[in-house]
């Protein structure tokens, strides 16, 4: 199954707003930027928690690495609440602006 990316990548031509393009306004890009730092943040995330889970199994007889690996979750869920209120303070700010700035 190909998957075509060529207009979503694509920041030349295309839609202009007056007679400045499309792409040279900051939020088409700020919206690219935001959306693949939300899906690399996911994915850490995922790993984070994969890892700590894995460790508090793993040494569940040394206290120590035990601790380790709960700092390790703690990490993660802290992780999750920030990227969490991010992306509905990003929310606010579109509902405030009137502007669209993650756009899917």
């Amino acid at each position: 199954m190909a998957v075509d990316i060529g207009d979503t990548l694509n920041l030349g031509g295309g839609k202009t707003i007056g007679s400045i393009p499309e792409y040279a306004t900051l939020f088409p890009i700020l919206s690219i930027i935001l959306k693949n730092i939300y899906v690399i943040a996911a994915i850490i995330l995922f790993i984070m928690i994969f890892v700590g889970g894995l460790g508090m199994i793993i040494n569940a007889g040394n206290a120590e690495k035990q601790k380790q690996s709960s700092k390790t979750l703690g990490s993660a869920v802290l992780g999750f609440v920030i990227m969490f209120l991010s992306y509905w303070l990003i929310k606010i700010i579109e509902i405030i602006t009137g502007t669209s700035i993650i756009t899917l």
